[in-house]
């Protein structure tokens, strides 16, 4: 990991983080949300580079936030 490599990580979650709180939009600020998370798990956890566990691991725990947000919202629209 580069010291180049921090530093636009850094400026690119600062933007971002502003374009989330300028947008203020629920739809807007999820998929920024999803982009730092990628972005973060790419540099800092190197998933780039890892071999196949890593990567497994990180996609079932996707998939697992997945189905913890997918029931959150069934729950929700199921109530009203």
């Amino acid at each position: 990991m580069t010291p180049r490599l921090l530093i636009i990580t850094f400026v690119g979650l600062v933007a971002l983080a502003a374009a989330s709180w300028a947008l203020s939009s629920v739809g807007a600020s999820l998929a920024i949300a999803a982009a730092k998370a990628l972005w973060i798990a790419l540099v800092f956890m190197e998933l780039r580079h890892a071999h196949a566990v890593p990567k497994a691991i990180a996609v079932i725990a996707l998939l697992f936030v997945l189905l913890l947000t997918i029931g959150a919202w069934s729950d929700t629209v199921l109530r009203m």
